[in-house]
């Protein structure tokens, strides 16, 4: 096995040969490391050929050896390259010169490993010259397969700024002899921010958070208000529904406008009746149940074009000093902390660069903007998105809003309400891979029978002040599916404690054809 190395002043190489090569024509000299079997047995092959090191084989080699090695690719055939990559498009055109510039030049050869299943990979790869192919992991009683080959002009990988990244999840190698431009993690700014689409970390200091506007309403009398804005964030598969998060948070935010300061709310209990649209103006009635010395009720319904598509009921209650009574049987669990894990639009972008996804459709989507989430979400158990693998009906996710709240604590609480939907039913998915929607199938690679999966009801308690725009633990557990429903709860912690508690019982039958969806509906 041989592989053509760049030579850095940090490389080192144990136990390699170097050979010095000079043509009679004058041509460069080149390194050629060839690796021991005895260190790839050893775990050497982990680190990758942009990592192996060099110790005393430097100073063997001469010193005109080097020098070559160390050249750079010629900037202005990278630059021809790199401006036919969709996913280079959206970058200034000032841009590409300064990533040609740093891409390293990383040779393979013919069974040769570029990346492995479980290693997170150095960087942006594109390929230069050469064929790969992608091959999966081996399932239960099954050996791996091939899934594609990969030729010059593609690309995978995702370099990323920061440590959380994502693991391969395939096994790409070298076919014939193949040259890759590597853009490592050190220079993932390059590709504007966390991502190829240009997510932002945050929102402007000083800016209203995202959130914040989409929860605002406009008072239209007593007790009835409306939504007063454009819809400011739009679902990335283009789904005209309301979220229904912001059904929930919405609601929320009507019922707190008409009860008295000093009352917290502390349960709500909704049901969604018919599908909101986006496109259409909704309006919140307030019926003002009940005012008492300690508790406030309210009723709230949501309106479009005179049908009632939400209600919530809301209990609100003047805080009291009861610590003599208190505790609380459920303790925070193991969870990596959320700098440790990749932000939901890295993982999406990383889909979009995996090596197993055909380049027709990396074309297709690098060119799609998708819109900015008003939440930052971090998955920690995300699973493989190219396959339906069978997992336990529970999952862990941290949130918070992408941008500072004001201090109010009511758009706190209209915060994670809305967050709160996020997520959740897709947890009764997680242990029936048949009826959990890959990303595959959203792509239409992948045939399987479609779901239609709706909330239809949500609960939650609100048990101590919190914030929503700091990390918040969301775990969630599905402990019951039948009968084309699903039931599940979840637990919101931060800084140790139980804050919130959540329940919710959706829909999830598989589509069949248009008559028969609209008759069962």
């Amino acid at each position: 096995m041989v592989m053509y190395l760049p030579i850095e002043k940090d490389l080192v190489i144990e136990d390699a040969e170097v050979v010095h090569n000079s043509s009679a024509a004058g041509e460069d000299a080149e390194i050629k490391i060839r690796a021991s079997r005895a260190e790839r047995a050893s775990g050497g092959a982990d680190r990758g050929p942009g990592t192996t090191s060099i110790s005393s084989a430097m100073d063997a080699a001469p010193s005109s050896a080097r020098g070559a090695a160390r050249r750079p690719v010629d900037p202005e055939q990278a630059i021809v390259l790199l401006r036919t990559l969709p996913l280079l498009q959206q970058l200034p055109e000032d841009s590409l010169p300064k990533i040609a510039a740093v891409l390293k030049t990383v040779h393979y050869g013919p069974g040769e490993p570029i990346v492995q299943i479980n290693h997170e990979g150095e960087g942006l790869y594109i390929i230069w010259k050469g064929e790969v192919k992608v091959a999966s992991p081996p399932r239960e009683n099954a050996t791996g397969h091939v899934v594609s080959t990969m030729r010059s002009g593609d690309y995978f990988g995702l370099a990323t700024p920061g440590p959380a990244r994502e693991l391969y999840r395939a096994d790409v190698i070298a076919i014939t002899e193949v040259t890759c431009l590597l853009l490592t993690h050190d220079y993932a700014d390059m590709l504007s921010g966390a991502s190829i689409w240009n997510w932002p970390k945050q929102s402007v200091e000083g800016e209203q958070a995202l959130l914040e506007r989409i929860l605002l309403l406009e008072k239209v009398e007593d007790n009835v208000f409306r939504t007063n804005l454009p819809q400011l964030y739009r679902n990335p598969r283009k789904n005209p529904n309301i979220f229904g998060g912001q059904s929930i948070a919405q609601a929320l935010h009507a019922a707190c406008r008409t009860v008295k300061p000093g009352y917290a709310v502390h349960s709500l209990h909704s049901y969604f009746l018919r599908t909101g649209k986006e496109d259409v103006e909704t309006f919140y009635e307030v019926q003002r149940t009940r005012d008492g010395m300690s508790f406030a009720t309210r009723h709230v319904q949501a309106l479009q074009l005179g049908r009632v598509t939400f209600v919530l009921y809301a209990s609100f209650k003047r805080p009291e000093d009861s610590q003599a009574y208190e505790h609380n049987t459920n303790p925070v669990p193991s969870t990596p902390n959320p700098e440790e894990v990749a932000m939901d639009e890295v993982v999406y972008d990383t889909f979009l660069t995996d090596p197993r996804l055909p380049l027709s459709v990396k074309q297709k989507y690098a060119g799609i903007k998708l819109p900015v989430s008003p939440l930052e979400i971090r998955l920690c158990d995300a699973g493989d998105k190219f396959q339906r693998v069978k997992m336990q009906p529970r999952q862990r996710v941290w949130f918070k809003t992408r941008g500072k709240l004001s201090d109010d604590p009511i758009v706190h609480w209209c915060a994670l309400a809305y967050a709160s939907d996020m997520h959740l039913l897709e947890t009764s998915l997680r242990c029936h891979p048949d009826y959990l929607r890959s990303r595959m199938q959203i792509l239409s690679l992948d045939h399987s029978p479609r779901m239609q999966v709706l909330s239809l009801d949500h609960s939650m308690w609100f048990h101590r002040p919190f914030k929503a725009d700091d990390w918040l633990l969301y775990e969630m557990e599905a402990p019951w599916a039948g009968d084309a429903r699903g039931l599940c709860f979840g637990r919101i912690y931060q800084n140790g404690e139980l804050v919130v508690t959540v329940s919710q019982e959706g829909m999830i039958r598989k589509i069949e054809d248009k008559m028969q969806k609209a008759a069962r509906l």
